[in-house]
């Protein structure tokens, strides 16, 4: 079941995470580098989200590849993503600040 799948690598993710970076997520100062080093970067909730979003995107493209799902749509790759406002904040043709290309 891919939902069941999915939620228990969400879960996963987050459990792995916090076993990896235990120490550093006791306290808010403090950890094996010195008494007085900060853990912010660590007990950033942002952190363990995005480490179970990444063993869900492993977990589902082992999903695909076992269903035989990978490019059979004939889509091709997908092209690079690319930011509206080009190289060091110059605009593209057509794009505005805080909208979107016209």
């Amino acid at each position: 079941n891919i939902d069941t799948d999915t939620q228990w690598s969400y879960w996963s993710g987050i459990r792995d995470y916090e076993a990896k970076n235990r120490d550093y997520l006791q306290t808010q100062i403090g950890n094996p580098e010195g008494k007085d080093k900060p853990n912010k970067k660590y007990y950033d909730p942002r952190m363990p989200v995005r480490a179970a979003e990444v063993a869900t995107v492993s977990r589902l493209q082992q999903c695909f590849e076992d269903l035989n799902c990978v490019g059979v749509l004939g889509l091709g790759e997908a092209d690079e993503p690319t930011n509206v406002l080009g190289p060091e904040g110059e605009r593209s043709a057509g794009a505005k600040r805080g909208g979107l290309p016209v």
